[in-house]
């Protein structure tokens, strides 16, 4: 496992299972959006466990702590701080709240006595061999001691992962479009684009909604991850440099990819076996993504009204314009 810290920033619907997985592959465990499988999910040792409790701990709660006397109270007690600890993380660097955390840690609530610099601590402080992954964040609001510690130390790593926000955009309708259930929920979003999108009858007419609303949850997005596309301190790639020829890319931009991201992070990794095991059978990814779907399913009108909204996102990113690859969408 790396000792590294890792912050993701990946826009919803590009892809972020993919690069969690790679995240997985290069030896991180995972925190963040969506919420991964056991496998990716955080499991500390004792010994980790310990240094958590000594460094956020009240004095007091820590004293009646003992692995060795109460295993069954030490573990529940480390888990508690890691959700409370991992809670006001998202809160200092103001992303938006989390999909699934009730049913991922329905008891976790704010109760622990914490030592005083609980929420002034540094991110350096956190958990090592951890990749934090949201869809956004806004660094204006976000806790200027983070910023300080990031600017002048390099750390924690950042990385933005994005996708064509054409095809972020037809999946988050075709997710808004069933009824996922609780693992799935996420308010308000779940509570007011699901029920609308069922409602309509047409991919088409979807897509047209979701272009139109001002509220469709996609282009702040973007626009926020825009912040960081020319920092230098942020390693950039994207889904269709990451998906590989099974999902619509090619092999070599692939390989080119995991190595950027993993001399970004010092590792010195196998390229070929860390994409294969990014998709291979044991993989916890959702595989079915594909590179350029949108094309299939935007008519001449749909990508001019999307072009006209998100024109200045396409340029952002590098993406061309119109079904042709050029800026003509009659």
């Amino acid at each position: 496992m790396t000792t590294e810290r890792v912050l993701v920033i990946s826009p919803r619907k590009s892809g972020t299972h993919l690069i969690q997985e790679l995240m997985v592959q290069l030896g991180f465990r995972v925190y963040g959006e969506p919420v991964p499988p056991r496998e990716g999910r955080p499991a500390f040792s004792i010994t980790e466990r310990q240094e958590l409790a000594e460094r956020y701990l009240d004095p007091d709660e820590l004293a009646g702590l003992d692995h060795r006397r109460d295993r069954a109270e030490f573990l529940r007690t480390t888990d508690q701080l890691w959700q409370e600890l991992a809670w006001a993380w998202q809160v200092r660097l103001a992303v938006a709240p989390l999909t699934q955390v009730e049913s991922v840690a329905p008891d976790s609530v704010l109760k622990l006595k914490t030592r005083t610099d609980f929420w002034t601590s540094p991110f350096s402080a956190t958990p090592a061999g951890m990749s934090w992954i949201f869809h956004s964040v806004d660094v204006w609001r976000m806790d200027n001691t983070f910023l300080a510690e990031w600017l002048h130390t390099g750390n924690p790593k950042v990385i933005l992962n994005y996708r064509d926000p054409r095809d972020a955009l037809l999946s988050l309708v075709n997710f808004f479009s069933r009824s996922n259930g609780l693992d799935f929920i996420r308010y308000p979003e779940s509570a007011v684009f699901g029920p609308t999108m069922e409602s309509i009858d047409s991919l088409a007419d979807k897509l047209a909604y979701a272009i139109t609303d001002p509220n469709m949850p996609l282009l702040d997005d973007f626009e926020s991850a825009m912040t960081l596309l020319r920092h230098p301190q942020v390693c950039k790639v994207s889904f269709e440099e990451l998906v590989g020829p099974r999902g619509g890319g090619t092999r070599a931009e692939q390989l080119a990819a995991v190595g950027k991201v993993a001399d970004w992070l010092g590792l010195d990794v196998d390229r070929e076996s860390v994409a294969d095991a990014m998709l291979g059978k044991k993989s916890f990814t959702l595989n079915k993504g594909r590179a350029g779907r949108w094309r299939e399913a935007f008519t001449p009108r749909l990508t001019q009204q999307f072009e006209s909204r998100y024109g200045h996102v396409l340029d952002a990113f590098g993406y061309a314009w119109g079904a042709s690859g050029n800026r003509e969408t009659a």
